[in-house]
C-alpha cells in the first residue's frame, strides 16, 4: 500500500501524484472518508483495477471553515502559508479578508497579503485598509502578473513554503498561477481532470509546484468565509492586534464588545487599533456566538467565553 499525495480534488474524485511526478485519478473507499488537496494518504486498488484512497495520514496545519450548521470542514492540509489575493477591482471585502487571517493565526499557519493589479489604482479606502492590515503585523506585497520584478518578490516568499491562495472570484489568481507555476503542471492536472467532466464534478482545490521552490495550493473564489469555530480561542478569535490587547483587560473573560475598562476598545478610541478592523472582530464574535448556539449543548459546555 503506497503513499501519496493529494493535488487535486474535484467532487468526490481526486489526483494524487506517484513517485515519479506523474498523475493518476482516485477516489475515496466510503464516503466518511474527508480527504482535501494537500493531504498525504494511502491507496489500494480494487478487484477491477481502481485506485481507492483508503487512508488519510496524519495532517499538519489543516485550514477549515464552518459551515451553516457551525460545524468544521477542512479546505487544505499541509499548507505552511496563507495568502489571501485582494485587488481594486473586482471591489474587495476586507471582512473577509480577516476571516481567512483569522483562521490562519488560529490553524498556527503563517500568511502572507498580496495585492495583486498594482498597476491599477487604489481607492482610498483600499490604502486604508492597507495600512489597517501592515499595523496588525502583516505583510503586504504589491504585485502584478505582467511584472517581472514584483513576481520576484513574490516566488521569493513563496520558495520553500506550501501556500494556499485564497481570496474572492476575479482578483486574478488565475493568472498568477500561470505566472508563478511550473511549465505543464495546470496542463496535465487539467487534462485528467477533464476525463472526469462527464460526471459533473467541481474543482475544489489544486496544488502546483513554483517554478522556483516551494508549492501553490490554487482554492475556488469565494463570497463569503467562516473559520471554523471549533478553532478560533478567545479572547482574540485569531485578531493577532486584539489578543495583544487583551491582557491589559479587567476582566480575563472580556468580549472587547460592551465589558468596562477593555484595554482593546480603549485603543481603538485612542488610534492605536484599526477601527475596522475592530469591528471585523465584532463581526466574527456575533458570528461566533450565534455558531456556538446551534451546537448542541453538551458541546457548548466545552466553548471557551
Amino acid at each position: 500500500m503506497q503513499s501519496l499525495k493529494v493535488i487535486a480534488t474535484f467532487g468526490r474524485h481526486l489526483l494524487l501524484e506517484e513517485a515519479s511526478g506523474a498523475a493518476m485519478l482516485a477516489r475515496p473507499r466510503g464516503r466518511n472518508l474527508e480527504i482535501v488537496c494537500g493531504d498525504w494518504v494511502r491507496c489500494e486498488q480494487s478487484g477491477d483495477g481502481e485506485n481507492l484512497a483508503v487512508e488519510v495520514l496524519p495532517r499538519e496545519r489543516v485550514l477549515r471553515r464552518s459551515n451553516a450548521r457551525g460545524r468544521p470542514e477542512a479546505l487544505l492540509a499541509n499548507l505552511t502559508q496563507l495568502a489571501p489575493i485582494l485587488a481594486p477591482l473586482p471591489k474587495p471585502d476586507p471582512f473577509i479578508i480577516d476571516r481567512y487571517l483569522a483562521a490562519a493565526a488560529s490553524a498556527g499557519i503563517g500568511a502572507l497579503l498580496v495585492m495583486n493589479k498594482c498597476d491599477l489604482p487604489l481607492p482610498d479606502s483600499l490604502h486604508a485598509d492597507l495600512e489597517g492590515w501592515r499595523a496588525a503585523g502583516y505583510e503586504v506585497l504589491q504585485v502584478s502578473a505582467h511584472d517581472a520584478d514584483s513576481l520576484a518578490l513574490l516566488r521569493q516568499q513563496l520558495a520553500g513554503q506550501t501556500t494556499a491562495l485564497v481570496g474572492q472570484s476575479g482578483v486574478g489568481k488565475s493568472s498568477l498561477i500561470r505566472a508563478l507555476a511550473r511549465a505543464g503542471d495546470e496542463a496535465q492536472i487539467g487534462e485528467l481532470m477533464r476525463q472526469e467532466e462527464g460526471r459533473h464534478t467541481t474543482t475544489a482545490a489544486r496544488l502546483f509546484e513554483c517554478l522556483t521552490g516551494g508549492h501553490i495550493m490554487d482554492s475556488p473564489g469565494v463570497r463569503d468565509f467562516a473559520p471554523a469555530i471549533d478553532d478560533l480561542r478567545p479572547p482574540g478569535l485569531g485578531f493577532v492586534e486584539v489578543q495583544a490587547l487583551a491582557a491589559q483587560c479587567r476582566f480575563l473573560d472580556c468580549r472587547h464588545m460592551q465589558e468596562p475598562q477593555c484595554a482593546v476598545r480603549a485603543a481603538v478610541e485612542d488610534g492605536r487599533l484599526d477601527a475596522r478592523r475592530y469591528e471585523s472582530y465584532r463581526r466574527l464574535r456575533r458570528l461566533y456566538e450565534n455558531l456556538w448556539a446551534l451546537r448542541p449543548q453538551s458541546e457548548q459546555a466545552r466553548q471557551l467565553i
